[in-house]
């Protein structure tokens, strides 16, 4: 006799993700890049969990103060439709908190300390 498939459930979807960690709810298991930058330097992605319905900007190669941002609304960076982090000192990879990916565009960017700006595409 086999075992029932165990179904299994997202810790959170959509805006229920806005704000929380792709790491601590699993979000990030089974999550692919769906867009990254183009330039040569720093590597940032737009994740995307399809199982959570939402994104986060991951980033590597970068240095200590470079600060990234995931948003899924244009115009200013508002509360629970955008994140940011800052690399921190002697590191090189970070990513966000989640946006809401669920009806909406999200899209990511990279703010390096020299004043150079690498956003990707909205997915």
């Amino acid at each position: 006799m086999q075992a029932a498939p165990v179904t299994v459930t997202a810790p959170c979807s959509g805006s229920g993700c806005a704000g929380r960690s792709p790491v601590s709810t699993g979000c990030d298991h089974q999550a692919r890049t769906v867009r990254r930058s183009a330039e040569i330097g720093p590597l940032i992605e737009l994740r995307y969990s399809a199982r959570c319905r939402a994104a986060w900007v991951r980033v590597t190669h970068a240095r200590g103060g470079d600060r990234i941002e995931a948003r899924n609304r244009s115009g200013a960076c508002r509360p629970r439709s955008c994140y940011t982090r800052t690399v921190a000192s002697g590191h090189s990879s970070t990513y966000t908190a989640m946006v809401n990916d669920k009806g909406v565009k999200a899209w990511g960017c990279l703010y390096r300390r020299n004043g150079n700006i690498v956003c990707t595409e909205g997915y």
